[in-house]
């Protein structure tokens, strides 16, 4: 190598290193950032918060949460139960969530992150607000995090936004924060189902035996047959996983002409049922006719042969039938259109002419 080119390489170093000097350096910034919670002060009150406001784009309150004495409530639907599953999620979450970078200032650039404020009819993000009492802030939590974990929160008032460890689930509908489980009867446990239409027309099936696998369909014409054994037994399996769509007090329904469902299952329990079609409850000419039912649930002692003795089983049974009482009573739940339809069938609708085969 020749003096003229070592000197060169010389001059390179020395620029280089200078230039390392005075470049910024953003690594030691990152690197010098701490871990925080998201919302401190939340974990010490998680176990005694007893009110809390979910709020969607455009204002819209979603879901006002309150404690009570046994159970969580929403606001929005008169106070009927709340879905504790969703809750402690969100708790819980909220009580663990830290801070593991700070995201743009900009707001500008609030809606990449899905965190600008929810009076925008726009917002992506749903906002979560506590009683003032509380000290503790109300946070807008927003997209998740692309390519990694997290997600996007600001709190409200606040010009930064940040990242945090986890992403926390809330639901962007109403009826997602209402406890939807109605009751569930599983249709190997009944043995007996009648339906009496307004009109007279009655529909009824049962079991000789809690053991038999099908039901027996009463009241076909001469000339009738059922048209499949699964149509009759399809019956039983009405209130299986009952879900609902929605939740009103149940004078906001007009129940005249309502179809009577009522089932019995082999241990005593009966469930009564009323189903009724309304048209949609506000004024929108778009919308689908609604299936509204309301439900009691008491004891029923027959004469089929169900291997139970009901001098031990009886109390169980009163006590099943007081849980679902102590949650249906009062209320009108609007159901899926499949579910009403399993209720209202009529002896039309399953029998036929038996074919001549002559």
């Amino acid at each position: 190598m020749s003096r003229k080119q070592f000197s060169w390489l010389v001059i390179l170093a020395v620029l280089a290193a200078a230039i390392a000097v005075f470049m910024p350096r953003q690594t030691s910034r990152i690197e010098s950032f701490e871990s925080a919670p998201l919302l401190p002060g939340f974990a010490d009150q998680a176990n005694t918060i007893d009110w809390l406001r979910v709020t969607g784009a455009g204002d819209e309150v979603l879901a006002t949460l309150e404690r009570g004495p046994d159970h969580w409530t929403v606001d929005e639907v008169g106070g009927y139960a709340a879905d504790w599953v969703v809750l402690r999620a969100l708790l819980a979450g909220l009580a663990q969530a830290r801070v593991i970078e700070a995201k743009t200032s900009n707001p500008d650039y609030y809606d990449r992150l899905g965190v600008r404020d929810v009076a925008s009819p726009d917002a992506q993000g749903v906002m979560v607000s506590f009683r003032d009492d509380t000290g503790l802030p109300a946070v807008i939590l927003g997209n998740p995090a692309r390519a990694r974990d997290g997600q996007y929160a600001r709190l409200d008032g606040a010009t930064g936004s940040v990242l945090i460890d986890r992403e926390l689930a809330l639901p962007k509908q109403r009826e997602d924060w209402v406890d939807r489980a109605i009751v569930d009867i599983a249709d190997d446990a009944v043995v007996e189902v009648e339906i009496r239409h307004a009109d007279g027309d009655v529909v009824r099936a049962r079991k000789a035996s809690a053991d038999d696998e099908d039901f027996t369909l009463e009241g076909v014409a001469d000339g009738f047959e059922p048209k499949s054994a699964w149509s009759v037994n399809s019956l039983a399996g009405a209130l299986a996983a009952l879900r609902l769509d929605d939740v009103v007090q149940e004078d906001e329904v007009d129940w005249t002409g309502a179809t009577t469902y009522r089932l019995l299952t082999a241990d005593g329990l009966e469930i009564r049922v009323e189903v009724i079609d309304t048209p949609p409850l506000e004024e929108d000419e778009a919308a689908a006719t609604q299936h509204w039912l309301r439900l009691t649930a008491g004891i029923y002692t027959t004469g089929l042969d169900t291997g139970v003795s009901a001098e031990t089983d009886d109390a169980t049974v009163l006590e099943r039938a007081g849980a679902i009482n102590e949650r249906v009573a009062g209320w009108a739940y609007r159901i899926p259109e499949y579910k009403a339809a399993s209720m209202t069938k009529r002896l039309a609708d399953l029998v036929q002419p038996i074919a001549d085969d002559s």
